[in-house]
């Protein structure tokens, strides 16, 4: 997901405080559930702004070893430590005077939130061996899910670094409530996926568009990505029809599909049996499951911990 559609009336309104927001220099926190664009969103702030031709720069916070935090986000000079045989920039210094994108910040261990604290603080690091102190002249944009007031109510995550991250909070609404969407980003990924695959794009029947807008989308706006793609690389059709559709993936549960008329789950239940279908689709494999579900292996983890899928 490299852009946004602004019919929807949510999407626009967030569109224009998102642009508005971009003009401007205070921490930006973006949340929403897993897969619905808050990547795609980070990168729409940085290229509306003024720092547009300057670095992006990325940490994948769940992604960073615990042993080597401060190392990858402020530098070190040779000999800083055992394997530091060169002197290497760390993220902040990299940006420049572009934007650090800390994606999945309640990934960070509480160490690295007080690290990261005094950045935010003093804007400004010191490489690990060094003496001199690096002014950080780089805008901060960090992402997570909702349920990070949940963690800073239980105390996973400082409350202090929450409110420094987020001056200029964005909430990016889930697919299932924007349904007017999963039509258009369909057809979009068709003609994307055909493109990168040297085939003409296929169309959808009216009972495949039917079961794609009746599907709750639990992993939002990637997870559709993926259905359509395994369609098109298990078909040579020119027509996809709703049995073509690999939501067998999650068994077509009804509570899924949810009919009118019919209780639907809460999103912990959703979240829940979503990882525990694609746990069983990666036969195990948590590299393959974490993939598909677009988080880093140590999400993975916390989030089996969480649910109790051990």
């Amino acid at each position: 997901m490299t852009r946004f559609h602004v019919s929807n009336p949510a999407m626009r309104a967030l569109l224009r405080t998102a642009r508005r927001y971009a003009a401007v220099d205070a921490n930006v926190l973006i949340t929403g559930e897993t897969g619905a664009g808050k990547d795609a969103l980070a990168r729409v702030l940085h290229a509306s702004g003024p720092r547009r031709r300057e670095p992006f720069v990325t940490i994948d916070c769940p992604g960073l070893p615990s042993s080597l935090v401060e190392s990858e986000l402020f530098g070190h000079e040779r000999g800083a430590f055992t394997d530091a045989t060169t002197a290497r920039a760390g993220r902040f210094e990299a940006a420049g005077r572009g934007t650090v994108y800390l994606d999945a910040i309640t990934g960070l261990s509480t160490t690295a939130q007080g690290a990261l604290l005094r950045v935010v603080e003093q804007r400004q690091v010191a490489r690990l061996g060094g003496t001199m102190t690096i002014a950080v002249q780089a805008r901060m944009i960090a992402s997570a899910e909702a349920s990070i007031t949940e963690a800073v109510s239980n105390g996973t995550f400082r409350t202090d670094l929450f409110h420094r991250l987020s001056v200029l909070p964005l909430h990016i609404p889930p697919l299932r409530e924007r349904e007017d969407e999963v039509l258009m980003f369909a057809g979009r990924f068709l003609v994307e996926i055909s493109e990168r695959l040297q085939r003409a794009a296929p169309r959808l029947s009216p009972a495949a568009e039917d079961a794609l807008v009746r599907y709750r989308w639990p992993g939002n706006v990637r997870e559709l990505r993926h259905v359509l793609e395994r369609a098109l690389l298990n078909g040579a059709g020119d027509v996809i029809d709703a049995g073509d559709l690999p939501l067998d993936l999650l068994e077509r549960d009804e509570a899924y599909l949810a009919p009118a008329g019919k209780a639907r789950p809460t999103l912990e239940q959703v979240e829940r049996r979503y990882i525990e279908i694609t746990l069983q689709y990666a036969k195990g494999n948590q590299t393959r499951a974490a993939a598909v579900l677009g988080i880093s292996r140590k999400a993975l983890w916390e989030k089996r911990k969480r649910f109790g899928l051990e």
